[in-house]
């Protein structure tokens, strides 16, 4: 499994089409998709997903999500448990990845993994 992290609109999900030749059809946008596509976009929508049956029926997905723990702290108590839920996540994804880079406009840099990956 590879994760891919950045902010909104930097270009993440344009570089795993681009490194992988995939094309928009193969992209999940929900975790049912993302048990049968390569690529996952919008994990940051499902915060609360179960990482281990998706990775038992995916093993090598590339999971794509937009940070949300940078910039303003919401108001609201629920927004901020939510991010915090999406921080946690991609902590205990990033911790399994055999992967993981960050997009910031449109530029990888590599955090975990050695080499190439396509």
């Amino acid at each position: 499994m590879m994760l891919i992290i950045g902010g909104a609109g930097q270009g993440k999900l344009a570089y795993a089409l681009e490194k992988t030749g995939y094309g928009p059809d193969q992209v999940a946008r929900t975790p049912e998709e993302a048990r049968t596509r390569p690529i996952f976009a919008g994990l940051e929508q499902w915060p609360e997903l179960d990482e281990n049956e998706l990775l038992a029926a995916n093993p090598d997905v590339i999971l794509i999500c937009d940070e949300v723990g940078c910039g303003v702290v919401p108001v609201e108590p629920a927004q901020r448990r939510r991010r915090e839920q999406v921080g946690r996540l991609c902590c205990r994804l990033a911790k399994r990845a055999e992967r993981v880079e960050r997009i910031f406009c449109g530029l990888p840099m590599v955090l975990k993994g050695e080499g190439p990956w396509n």
